[in-house]
């Protein structure tokens, strides 16, 4: 096993803790010295409320939510996250989504699995965000599920979304703030929320568009709870 992000040999140890859940192991695969360019979510500093952000003053909300607040009649958000995106994170995602490789999906498996347990022994249902069938087709793998999969966490795929000309990704702020709802639920799945909590997955969280147009295409169908949760922030 190697360091996905400098390929450095790893050694593989089991904690006790691991051995005494009695479930499957993964394991992050990246050094000691990586690990230090990561940038982990500090619960000790000023957060937005929100989505989780770390903020350099004393305040509960960030301007993205801010404005969501006065955009959005029904405006609702409970996120959570592990890495904040910094360089290594950029790096890691290039290569990981436009490249392609599939491999790095393994690197923070244990811990996505950690961050997850809380949320699957309080019953949540994992839902991660879709690709449209283009960009499915184009990347080849959906990365939320993979990163999903590569943690032993099971989830349901109860979304689905449309064809767009444009990833978000490629978007200003602006634009983003200003895209149409690019998902929907199937009849099938429809039946499937109702008075249950749902834990939205995606990779990473930029202004919230996203998830928020997830949470929206949700709400109609009467869920007890909808939290949402992403690799980096």
């Amino acid at each position: 096993m190697k360091c996905g992000f400098c390929h450095s040999p790893l050694t593989k140890e089991v904690s006790l803790s691991q051995l005494l859940r009695f479930s499957p192991v993964v394991f992050n695969e990246y050094c000691l010295s990586c690990s230090k360019e990561l940038s982990r979510l500090n619960k000790e500093v000023f957060h937005c409320q929100y989505c989780q952000k770390e903020l350099a003053v004393d305040s509960n909300i960030c301007d993205d939510c801010h404005d969501w607040e006065k955009q959005l009649k029904t405006f609702s958000l409970k996120h959570d996250y592990l890495f904040s995106y910094n360089e290594k994170m950029k790096a890691y995602f290039q290569h990981y989504k436009f490249l392609g490789d599939i491999h790095l999906s393994r690197v923070f498996a244990s811990d996505i699995q950690e961050g997850l347990r809380s949320y699957q022994q309080a019953g949540f249902i994992i839902v991660p965000i879709p690709l449209s069938k283009k960009k499915l087709r184009k990347r080849g793998f959906n990365q939320v599920e993979r990163l999903l999969m590569s943690s032993d966490i099971p989830f349901t795929s109860m979304m689905s979304k449309k064809e767009t000309l444009v990833s978000q990704s490629e978007k200003s702020k602006e634009e983003r703030l200003a895209s149409k709802q690019p998902f929907f639920i199937s009849n099938k799945a429809k039946r499937k929320i109702k008075g249950q909590k749902i834990l939205l997955i995606d990779d990473v969280y930029t202004t919230g568009r996203t998830i928020l147009h997830a949470y929206d295409c949700l709400l109609p169908y009467k869920p007890k709870e909808i939290r949402s949760f992403s690799l980096s922030r």
